[in-house]
């Protein structure tokens, strides 16, 4: 059902302007690494793969999984024309078959919190063991102030089911420090901060608050 949504999602183009442009901060880290000390990296539900084709064009090795087949063509599609060489793989993210410690860096941007807090917390024990030794793990997920918590349908603590918006059916978990500590346990957080702004959803001004967490593998 979750991989008919994103296909219906990914198949629409009306959504494609906006997920194309990479986002800022994700742009400051990959100029903050090195692709000679940390070459391997994986966009760990890529979308359309906005930030693999940043990564792979700043010189890293990249592999780029996501659920949707209709997300995967235009990336592939994206990168031929661009002449980069990114590995993609069609999966979900706790079912990719990758190696473990086969990653410098993983990426999952706006991607693990879709669904309960335990797939939340299996989906980051799934990146830690992906990763090698001193890998980096740069991660987004909403706070509890976004303006989406308690939109829709409760299902869970902190757990909502979109009955409208852009994404119907799909499930949000909301986290707070406490969640990002104990979930974190494997690893140092080098950072973790808030971006806010408010934005138009559906015509109404809406918070956003999400977390953003860069953490390395201990």
């Amino acid at each position: 059902m979750i991989n008919d949504l994103w296909e219906a999602y990914w198949s629409d183009e009306n959504h494609h302007d906006w997920w194309k442009r990479p986002a800022p901060e994700v742009l400051e880290f990959i100029k903050s690494q090195s692709p000679e000390q940390r070459p391997n990296v994986l966009d760990l539900g890529c979308g359309l793969g906005r930030h693999a084709i940043a990564f792979a064009g700043a010189g890293f090795h990249v592999t780029a999984a996501d659920a949707s087949e209709t997300a995967i063509a235009y990336l592939n599609e994206w990168a031929k024309k661009l002449k980069l060489p990114i590995r993609t793989r069609t999966c979900d993210v706790l079912d990719d078959g990758f190696p473990i410690e086969s990653f410098d860096i993983v990426l999952s941007y706006n991607v693990i919190y879709h669904g309960y807090s335990e797939q939340f917390a299996q989906s980051i024990e799934h990146v830690h063991a992906l990763l090698k030794p001193s890998g980096l793990f740069f991660f987004t997920c909403p706070s509890r102030q976004d303006g989406k918590y308690g939109y829709g349908e409760q299902v869970a603590p902190h757990t909502f089911l979109c009955t409208k918006s852009i994404t119907p059916g799909d499930i949000h978990y909301f986290a707070d420090e406490a969640d990002l500590d104990e979930l974190l346990t494997g690893f140092k957080q080098l950072s973790r901060k808030k971006d806010e702004h408010y934005w138009e959803n559906e015509g109404v001004q809406q918070f956003h608050s999400y977390w953003q967490i860069l953490a390395e593998k201990l």
